[in-house]
């Protein structure tokens, strides 16, 4: 990929830039509260469920799998996944978002747009992958991430629990894109 970049001339670059920006996102995940999940393993680079059928407690954690693995294995672009979330986190989250939690945080929509869609040159989360945006509170809490938003997101992460962080990203995963 990098060398086909490279190799990219600045009208092909800004054609595939008008072209990806246009392209409208899909919803591709389900949010699931529940207490327990699908035990899983990891093949290649992500979680998938086992076939066997077993359960375990979620406990605090997400557990993001692809609906049809196979499916995303091909890398088909219509693969869809299932985010399990802690039972409650999804109206916890919602309150978070909407209220900022009496000041533990900044409601997101300030920056986000009322939708969560985006505003500007701020990205859209709405809809967004409940695991990924996690990680990215958690390094902006840490200072692990670097860029334009990091001076606006460290203050905004730095009170919120983890807790508080899956509840914020079910929530916010749980809203079509």
């Amino acid at each position: 990929m990098i060398s086909l970049s490279r190799a990219a001339s600045d009208a092909e670059v800004e054609a595939a830039a008008a072209y990806f920006s246009a392209r409208k996102p899909k919803a591709i995940i389900r949010v699931v509260e529940t207490d327990t999940v699908p035990k899983t393993y990891v093949t290649g680079w992500h979680l998938a469920a086992m076939k066997t059928g077993e359960k375990e407690p979620i406990g605090p954690r997400i557990i993001e799998v692809p609906e049809d693995l196979e499916q995303f294995v091909s890398r088909d672009a219509r693969s869809r996944f299932i985010a399990y979330v802690p039972p409650g986190s999804i109206q916890k989250g919602q309150a978070l978002v909407a209220s900022g939690g009496a000041g533990k945080t900044v409601q997101c929509g300030i920056c986000h747009g009322a939708d969560l869609k985006g505003l500007g040159p701020i990205p859209g989360i709405a809809g967004r992958s409940p695991s990924y945006i996690v990680r990215q509170l958690y390094d902006f809490k840490l200072g692990a991430r670097a860029g334009i938003g990091r001076p606006l997101m460290k203050p905004t992460v730095e009170r919120l629990t983890m807790e508080d962080m899956v509840s914020l990203a079910a929530y916010v995963a749980s809203l079509t894109p």
